[in-house]
């Protein structure tokens, strides 16, 4: 055998070992975040209200029942989930809906480090539908104003961060870390991995049984 002969079979050995482990290091190594907005809540809170109504029905939300869905439907439209472990609030809508989800697939964990961010609805003598009091009371909580025992905006920023360190410590021994838990939480999960080099694959969190999906 020629010594060209040698070295060209070396060269496509060399080739093929680097193609292989590239793409074995990919599949073993790529670590993926799906993040997952609880069902829709049955809770029916029309109409125009004060602000002592609309605080009765910010206190039922946390603890109404979700909508009926039929799960395998709404499995088809997310990512394919791999994970044998869900992590949820500790909040009921978003603990139930995980579990219509996954049913006895899956082993669940409920961390208060998820739950979303606490919601007073403000005192003004005003009347407003339903969701314009959350709105009104959501943008005054994020310029600083607080009622006493509330998590504040910025206590809120510093449990996403730590909510977030967890994550990467789970992806760190986990191909995939599945959370189902709620909107603005999510949305601020996901800026912070963003920020942290992770980059969003799937951006459909917004909507109740939605994903958002991020991969490093």
């Amino acid at each position: 055998m020629s010594v060209s002969s040698i070295l060209k079979g070396s060269y496509v050995w060399v080739v093929c070992v680097i193609f292989f482990t590239t793409c074995f290091q990919f599949s073993v190594f790529a670590q993926e975040v799906i993040l997952i907005r609880h069902a829709q809540v049955d809770m029916d809170a029309k109409g125009w209200m004060g602000s002592k109504k609309a605080a009765k029905y910010r206190s039922s939300y946390d603890v109404s029942e979700i909508k009926p869905f039929v799960a395998a439907d709404v499995l088809a439209s997310l990512p394919k989930v791999s994970s044998d472990t869900i992590y949820t609030s500790n909040l009921f809508r978003s603990k139930k809906s995980a579990l219509r989800l996954f049913g006895d697939a899956a082993f669940y964990v409920s961390l208060p480090l998820l739950n979303e961010y606490e919601l007073h609805v403000v005192r003004w003598p005003l009347v407003l539908p339903y969701k314009g009091w959350t709105s009104i009371s959501r943008v005054m909580w994020l310029i600083g104003f607080k009622k006493d025992g509330v998590e504040s905006y910025q206590q809120a920023k510093l449990r996403t961060q730590k909510a977030v360190d967890f994550i990467e410590r789970k992806s760190n021994h986990n191909q995939q870390v599945v959370l189902v838990t709620h909107g603005f939480l999510n949305r601020n999960i996901a800026k912070e991995l963003e920020r942290r080099g992770w980059h969003r694959t799937l951006n459909n969190g917004k909507s109740n049984l939605g994903a958002t999906v991020l991969q490093k």
